[in-house]
C-alpha cells in the first residue's frame, strides 16, 4: 500500500512538473521580450559558471602567488582582491576564495578583511564595464570573434590552453548574454511598457532596492541584476532613480552567496561572510540616507569626466563609484577594529566537552585542489598534534613535557604516578572526528578535481592519517601494561618500562621537531637521531633484561610483557615518523625503515 502511494506521489509530482513546464514555455513563446530577457540572464549566469571553472584551471600560479607574496599586507591583499574580483567580474567567487584562504589559516583575519574590502570596491569597476559594454560598443559583435577563438583553444589538450578557451570562451558568451538582455527589454517595451511603474522619492528607491535585492537573491549574481538595470535603462524602461535603487540593493543581495558559501567553513570562514555583510549594508544604509548628498556629487562629478547629465548609465556608474568608494574610504583604516569586533563576537559555540570536529576543512577549499592540500595539511597536522598529547598522557606524561625543555630522563621519575585516562574518551573526542572529517574531505577533493594533478598528495594525505590510527591503536594496548607494571614496587621492573616512557618522550619530542624542521639539513639529523632512538626498543638484544632473566630477578610472564611492549613502542615510533614525514613532505612514500 505504501508502495502504491509514493508511486502515485510520483505521478503526481511529474504531472505537476511537465504541465507547469508547458505553461511556462507557452508564455515564452508569446512573449518574445520577455522569452529574450530570460535567455540573456540564463546566458549570463552560464557564462559566470565557465569563467569560474576557467579560474580553476588557470588559478594555480595565481593563488600560490598570492599566498606567498602578497597576503603579508593589509594594501596588497586589497590590491589582490579588487583585481581579482574585476577580472572575473564575480565578487561572489572571489569572496568564497578568502573565506577558503581564511578557514584554512593560510592568511591572516586582517588580510581576508582588507581582500573582502577591494572585492567590494571593485563593483564600481563592474559598472563602468557593463555600461560601455551594454550602450558604448557593438558588444554582440564582439562576442562572435571570442566566442570563435575560445572553442578553438579549448579543443587543445594542453591545460593551460584549454582554461585560456574557456575564458574566453566565457567572456563570449557574456557578452552576449548581455546585448540579448538589452535586445529583449527593447522587444519587452513594444508589448509591455514597464516604464509606468516607476516610482518617484524616497519611497522608489525603498521599493526598488528590495527588488534589486530579490533579483540578486534570485539570479546569485549583482552583477546580472546590475546588468538587468542598465539593459532596462538604456531604453527607458526603469528611471535613474529607481536603477540607482536596483544597484543598492543587488549590493546587499551579494551576499546571500557568501553567506550559503560560510555556511559549511570554520569559525574563521564565518567572519569574512560577516565582513562582507556588514561592509555592504553599511554602504547600503550611508546611501540611502544621505541619497541627496550622493546624487549632488554625482551630478558634480559627471560634467568635470565629460559625462552629460542626461547620460544616465554612465550616472549610475559614477554613483555606484561613490557608493563603494565612501565606504572603503571609512571602513579601511578600521580594519584592526573590525578584526578587534569579529574575534570577540563571531566565535565558535562548541563546548569545551564537545568531540572536535576538523577546524580548517571548508567546502569553499575543495573546489581548488590546491587549496584543497593547505586545508588538508593544516588539519593533519593539528590531528598529529593531538595524537601526540594522547600519546603522552597513555604513557602517564604530560603534553607540555614534550616541548620541555628538561630531560625524559628528568621529566619521568616526576611522573611517578600512574594516571589512568580514558582511551576511548580521548580518542572519540579528540582524534575520531577530525580523522573522519579529513579522510571524507580527501576522498571528494581527489574525486572532484578533474585533472588527477595532485592524486598523490591526497592519497599521502589519507596515509598519513592511517598511520596516526595505527599509533594510537597501539598505544591502547601499551596503555594497560604501563599501569600495570610502569609503577611497579619491583624496581627492576619499573626501571625497564621507565626506559620505555624515556624512549617514547624522546621520540615523540623528535617527531615534532621534524614536522618543524625547515631545512633538509636539520630533517636529516632528526633523521638519524630517530634511527637511533629506535635501536634503544629493542628488547631482544638489551643486555639489562637478558640480566634479569638470568638472575631470575624477574618472571618470564613479565619478561615477555617488557619485550612485547618495546615491540609496541617501536610499531608506535614507525607509525608516527611515517606520518610525519608525510606531512612535512620529506618521505618516499614507500620507504621503509
Amino acid at each position: 500500500m505504501a508502495a502504491i502511494q509514493t508511486r502515485t506521489q510520483r505521478l503526481i509530482t511529474v504531472f505537476t512538473s511537465v504541465v507547469f513546464a508547458c505553461g511556462a514555455m507557452y508564455f515564452l513563446m508569446q512573449n518574445a521580450g520577455f522569452l529574450t530577457i530570460c535567455t540573456g540572464v540564463c546566458m549570463f549566469l552560464f557564462a559566470m559558471v565557465l569563467l569560474s571553472e576557467s579560474f580553476k584551471i588557470l588559478s594555480g600560479g595565481l593563488l600560490n602567488a598570492f599566498l606567498d607574496h602578497v597576503a603579508g599586507k593589509n594594501w596588497k591583499s586589497f590590491s589582490f582582491g579588487f583585481t581579482l574580483s574585476t577580472l572575473l567580474q564575480s565578487s561572489g567567487l572571489v569572496t568564497i576564495i578568502a573565506i577558503s584562504f581564511l578557514s584554512a589559516g593560510l592568511i591572516s583575519l586582517s588580510s581576508g578583511v582588507a581582500m573582502i574590502y577591494g572585492v567590494n570596491l571593485s563593483t564600481a569597476c563592474s559598472a563602468w564595464i557593463l555600461g560601455y559594454l551594454g550602450v558604448k560598443s557593438q558588444i554582440a559583435v564582439w562576442a562572435m570573434p571570442f566566442i570563435i577563438f575560445g572553442v578553438v583553444f579549448y579543443l587543445n589538450k594542453k591545460k593551460h590552453v584549454r582554461g585560456a578557451g574557456l575564458f574566453l570562451l566565457s567572456l563570449g558568451l557574456l557578452f552576449l548574454g548581455i546585448s540579448w538582455m538589452k535586445d529583449g527589454f527593447v522587444y519587452f517595451k513594444e508589448t509591455i511598457d514597464i516604464s509606468q511603474y516607476q516610482m518617484s522619492g524616497f519611497m522608489g528607491l525603498l521599493v526598488y532596492t528590495g527588488i534589486g535585492f530579490l533579483v540578486t537573491c534570485v539570479t546569485q549574481s549583482s552583477h546580472a541584476t546590475l546588468t538587468l538595470a542598465i539593459a532596462a535603462l538604456t531604453v527607458n524602461q526603469i528611471s535613474y532613480e529607481n536603477s540607482i535603487g536596483i544597484a543598492i540593493g543587488a549590493s546587499i543581495g551579494s551576499t546571500m552567496l557568501t553567506v550559503i558559501g560560510s555556511l559549511n567553513s570554520n569559525i574563521e570562514g564565518k567572519k569574512i561572510a560577516v565582513t562582507h555583510v556588514f561592509f555592504n549594508v553599511f554602504a547600503a544604509a550611508l546611501a540611502i540616507v544621505f541619497i541627496k548628498y550622493y546624487s549632488m556629487a554625482t551630478d558634480w562629478i559627471a560634467p568635470m569626466i565629460g559625462v552629460s547629465l542626461d547620460d544616465y548609465v554612465f550616472r549610475l556608474a559614477i554613483f555606484m563609484t561613490i557608493f563603494n568608494v565612501v565606504a572603503t574610504v571609512i571602513l579601511t583604516p578600521l580594519i584592526s577594529q573590525m578584526c578587534t569586533f569579529l574575534n570577540r563576537y563571531v566565535v565558535s559555540s562548541n563546548k569545551g566537552g564537545s568531540v572536535e570536529r576538523a577546524k580548517y576543512l571548508n567546502e569553499s577549499a575543495i573546489e581548488f585542489s590546491g587549496s584543497a592540500l593547505k586545508t588538508l595539511n593544516q588539519e593533519t597536522r593539528r590531528l598529529m598534534q593531538n595524537s601526540m598529547d594522547i600519546i603522552s598522557q597513555m604513557i602517564c606524561i604530560r603534553p607540555e613535557d614534550i616541548d620541555s625543555l628538561s630531560s625524559a630522563s628528568t621529566i619521568v621519575p616526576q611522573r611517578d604516578e600512574p594516571v589512568e585516562e580514558d582511551f576511548e574518551e580521548l580518542y572519540q573526542k579528540h582524534f575520531k572526528g577530525i580523522y573522519s572529517d579529513i579522510i571524507d574531505f580527501a576522498v571528494r577533493a581527489s574525486s572532484i578535481e578533474k585533472e588527477h594533478k595532485h592524486a598523490t598528495e591526497f592519497m599521502d594525505v589519507r596515509r598519513a592519517n592511517l598511520f596516526m590510527a595505527a599509533a594510537l591503536k597501539d598505544t591502547q594496548q601499551l596503555h594497560t601494561n604501563i599501569l600495570k607494571y610502569g609503577f611497579s614496587n619491583d624496581p627492576n621492573v619499573k626501571a625497564e618500562y621507565s626506559h620505555i616512557r624515556r624512549n617514547m618522550l624522546r621520540m615523540l619530542r623528535l617527531v615534532k621537531r621534524l614536522l618543524q624542521a625547515q631545512t633538509a639539513e636539520e630533517v636529516q639529523l632528526i633523521k638519524i637521531e630517530l634511527d637511533k632512538n629506535k635501536l634503544k626498543f629493542d628488547a631482544v638484544s638489551s643486555n639489562s633484561l637478558d640480566s634479569l632473566i638470568r638472575n631470575k630477578l624477574i618472571t618470564d610472564t613479565v619478561a615477555t610483557s617488557i619485550m612485547n611492549d618495546n615491540a609496541l613502542s617501536l610499531s608506535i615510533a614507525k607509525s608516527l615518523r611515517h606520518a610525519a614525514e608525510i606531512i612535512s613532505g620529506n618521505e618516499d612514500p614507500y620507504h621503509k625503515h
